[in-house]
């Protein structure tokens, strides 16, 4: 049933007789709802069509919707398309300041306050941009359909937010819509509750990793350093990387404390030399709970190169060592 989903959706993106801008909100309402991992290719392909009708020109730049235009610079530029802010000009007056009659096109506003967050460093009109939306979004909109999407907004933008808790209340506030794609919605929740099986699962899994139990006086972060993972990358296919930076993570953290709140100076010295020699028959000079502490660091680290070494044929054991050394103890 999912496959079927997925082509019928990869059909919709790909219909070249739709409206260019139904074919760039569906693109953004995959985003948000978390499945645009399935349709990379497809996004692209339609964006190209896109990035010519920004850049070029075509009667798409000379239409007078700021919300069209808006999201499609937000969506080019999330996909590394280099658009000029200058697209905006059409909608300042002769004074330089924005039209004051956009203020009463809600979702216009809602559009281009998102894109505005989408700015390059020196980008005065992007800025301006911003400081106009949020003052006339935080003004009295009379408009209920959006409401919840402008509180939301101005709560946090959208390229602030974390992809997979976006996903869950997009999904939630998606379903309230009149003209939701229930096609759609039914893949959203279908996705997201696979993922969400598959991420729990990880973390169970990383949970023997945890030395928190173990050594009292450490902070127990795993689950903060998996969820920390989990909010760069949540894709299935990225569950090794996931895995991997949340033990180094959770390691570091714990080795932090045992050197600012645990370890005598002699003690800090000497694990700090075991370290740097990476010597496994070292260890034996070491209190029981820096062996507890290098032990860990060393087979994790190992672990991660045998099968970096397996898979890419590529040996990173020095690469990690001088990271741990640089990053981790030296920190």
């Amino acid at each position: 049933m999912a496959e079927k989903l997925k082509r019928e959706v990869r059909a919709m993106i790909g219909d070249t007789d739709a409206n260019s801008l139904t074919i760039l909100e569906l693109i953004d309402d995959i985003q948000r709802l978390g499945l645009s991992y399935h349709f990379e290719k497809d996004i692209m392909r339609a964006l190209d069509r896109m990035f010519l009708y920004v850049n070029g020109t075509n009667v798409w730049t000379q239409q007078k919707s700021v919300h069209a235009i808006a999201l499609c610079f937000r969506l080019c530029r999330q996909y590394g398309y280099e658009v000029s802010q200058d697209v905006f000009k059409r909608f300042k007056d002769e004074n330089g300041n924005f039209i004051e009659s956009l203020s009463k096109d809600t979702k216009g506003l809602l559009s281009l306050y998102e894109a505005s967050y989408f700015s390059f460093e020196g980008e005065k009109l992007m800025e301006e941009a911003k400081v106009f939306t949020t003052k006339h979004l935080k003004g009295k909109i009379e408009n209920e359909d959006l409401e919840e999407q402008i509180n939301h907004a101005l709560e946090m933008p959208l390229q602030h937010r974390m992809l997979r808790l976006e996903a869950r209340w997009y999904i939630e506030a998606y379903g309230k819509r009149k003209d939701a794609n229930y096609l759609l919605l039914e893949m959203a929740k279908l996705e997201f509750n696979m993922v969400q099986s598959m991420l729990q699962g990880e973390l169970k899994d990383m949970s023997r990793y945890s030395l928190g139990k173990r050594l009292s006086f450490t902070r127990d972060r795993l689950m903060e350093c998996y969820f920390w993972n989990v909010g760069m990358i949540f894709e299935p296919k990225f569950s090794d990387c996931r895995k991997s930076l949340t033990k180094l993570a959770a390691l570091v953290t714990t080795i932090d404390d045992v050197y600012d709140v645990y370890g005598s100076l002699d003690e800090l010295e000497l694990f700090t030399a075991v370290v740097h020699r990476w010597d496994i028959e070292a260890v034996e000079t070491l209190p029981d709970y820096m062996k507890l502490c290098f032990l860990a660091l060393y087979n994790t680290t190992n672990e991660m190169a045998h099968d970096i070494l397996k898979r890419k044929r590529v040996d990173i054991i020095p690469h990690l060592q001088r990271a741990v050394c640089l990053h981790g103890v030296y920190s």
